[in-house]
């Protein structure tokens, strides 16, 4: 892999300058996972990180020695020419390079969300020292995501998980890990058509409204949702099993002193239902619709979101017919 696409020397100076942006209450989990995860730990020119970089070099050094050492041994012991020995031990050896690089590039994408985003915004408490048994399953979940998109997800994981421990559990990070293309595709464009009710980092509610009809009965099929699709969701844990659930969602609707309870999230942007006429609006307000699961709220805020005008269009609709007008809140 070409150094000026992705290499230590980019992943080393961004790490550098995401640790002098980190508030320090945030730095001793960042610093753990990198021992834990990155290469290019070997290589930072930084004194907190000098014990990790001396581990690292006898870590790689001790694998290539085992690598080395495995294959000699097994030349020895059964009747198989060098040749064929020193292949698989090469295969075996870029297994492991790839993995890693894997490894890094995740942990590159989570120090750019570290400090690209507003994780930090008002985290001037220091967190739970994020758990051991999570890295290790983090990593042996992630050494095997090659695709952009997956690197992309772990990443927001990692992230998450070193600014605020418990926000993923380990069950929804082999959850996302087991996806094939198929749910993948599915389970975002169920998110990018999710409304949701969120204060701070907990979401109370998250669903795909169904309007006027039944998702049960294909109300879906028109926004790439028929039953069938909403079965494999369900199968993976991503959504309820019932699809006709409801939630009120009358706190989203701004009262007299144009005040509101909580807003409406929608394709991370926040809305208001302002009521056209007082007397007749829907004042209970129950939104019927596919639920995500716990997994699925988890992961509702990382999940890259697809374009839904079509959707976004009957919700508008949908809400006139309540005598409500949605209209987004502006940020600040």
């Amino acid at each position: 892999m070409k150094n000026n696409e992705f290499g230590l020397s980019t992943l080393t100076n961004t790490l550098e300058n995401a640790i002098t942006g980190v508030p320090t209450p945030i730095r001793k989990n960042l610093f753990k996972a990198i021992e834990q995860l990155c290469t290019a730990a070997v290589d930072v020119p930084i004194a907190h990180l000098e014990s990790i970089a001396a581990e690292k070099r006898a870590t790689s050094e001790a694998r290539i020695q085992i690598i080395k050492k495995g294959g000699d041994s097994i030349s020895e012991q059964i009747n198989v020419p060098q040749e064929y020995v020193s292949i698989a031990s090469k295969k075996y050896a870029a297994k492991i390079i790839k993995e890693q690089v894997n490894l890094d590039d995740i942990t590159h994408k989570a120090v750019n969300e570290l400090t690209n985003s507003n994780l930090l915004e008002n985290n001037n408490s220091e967190p739970e020292e994020i758990s051991e048994d999570w890295l290790n399953e983090f990593e042996n979940l992630a050494r095997f995501k090659s695709s952009e998109d997956m690197k992309l997800i772990f990443g927001k994981i990692l992230s998450g998980e070193i600014t605020r421990p418990g926000s993923f559990s380990i069950k929804t990070v082999k959850l996302i890990s087991q996806l094939d293309n198929q749910a993948a595709r599915l389970f975002q464009l169920l998110c990018s058509q999710a409304v949701s009710l969120q204060i701070g980092d907990l979401i109370h509610d998250a669903r795909v409204i169904s309007f006027n009809g039944n998702a049960a009965s294909n109300a879906l099929s028109q926004f790439g949702l028929p039953f069938d699709s909403l079965n494999i969701l369900q199968e993976y844990g991503l959504i309820i099993s019932d699809y006709n659930s409801y939630m009120p969602y009358a706190t989203c609707i701004v009262n007299e002193q144009n005040q509101i309870g909580i807003a409406l999230r929608f394709q991370n942007k926040n809305y208001g239902l302002v009521p056209t006429d007082r007397e007749k609006f829907d004042k209970i307000l129950q939104l019927r619709g596919v639920a995500l699961t716990k997994a699925g709220k988890e992961l509702l805020n990382i999940i890259p979101m697809d374009n839904a005008e079509d959707y976004k269009r009957a919700m508008i609709e949908f809400f006139k017919s309540k005598y409500l007008d949605l209209q987004e809140i502006p940020v600040g």
